[in-house]
């Protein structure tokens, strides 16, 4: 009874670390070095250690119209709207780096997602 009981705890265990790692979402970094960027491609060369600015993300990514372009087939756009026309946010207020990224329209709109609209059958 004792090894029954252990093997369904086990195999809960084991299902349930599964689910927990398919959910995890990668993060900016991760994505930037699955596309083989170095660390210093955003990180000062002399200083890995301290947080990327939101300027480093220019040099590829040229400028927030650029990256809002790349977004506009979003069911709403997360690169253009009133909080990105009309303040000074930065890349980095949302892409976190190393951690995960925060959705800044959740300041006021709670549950907020962005999710790319499926192309219309011809």
């Amino acid at each position: 009874m004792n090894r029954v009981l252990c093997f369904f705890a086990l195999a809960a265990m084991i299902w349930t670390g599964a689910a927990a790692t398919q959910d995890k979402k990668s993060f900016t970094a991760d994505r930037h070095k699955e596309r083989g960027l170095a660390c210093a491609a955003c990180h000062k060369e002399d200083q890995p250690k301290t947080a990327a600015s939101g300027e480093s993300c220019l040099p590829c990514h040229t400028s927030i119209e650029a990256v809002a372009e790349r977004t506009k087939d979003f069911d709403k756009n997360p690169h253009q709207n009133h909080l990105t026309e009309s303040s000074d946010l930065s890349c980095t207020q949302c892409h976190q780096g190393h951690k995960a990224d925060i959705v800044a329209c959740e300041q006021c709109h709670s549950g907020m997602t962005f999710e790319r609209q499926k192309a219309e059958a011809k």
